[in-house]
């Protein structure tokens, strides 16, 4: 194994050590856990994708009449 090998491998077991003790990241970010919560853009996406399937019914509903 070569030392470059060595090195990142010694750089993720102390990435994955930091992660399980709930340290800082580079000892000031917080570790990101993805999207928990509220997210704009999806409730965004999905009022688009209501109003646009609201206005496709009422469009065939004005279409059938």
């Amino acid at each position: 194994m070569n030392l470059k090998r060595k090195l990142n491998l010694l750089e993720k077991l102390k990435e994955e050590r930091d992660t399980i003790e709930q340290k800082l990241r580079f000892g000031v970010k917080p570790r990101w856990n993805g999207n928990t919560s509220y997210s704009f853009f999806r409730e965004l996406r999905e009022s688009l994708s209501t109003s646009n399937q609201t206005k496709l019914n009422n469009l065939k509903r004005s279409m059938s009449r």
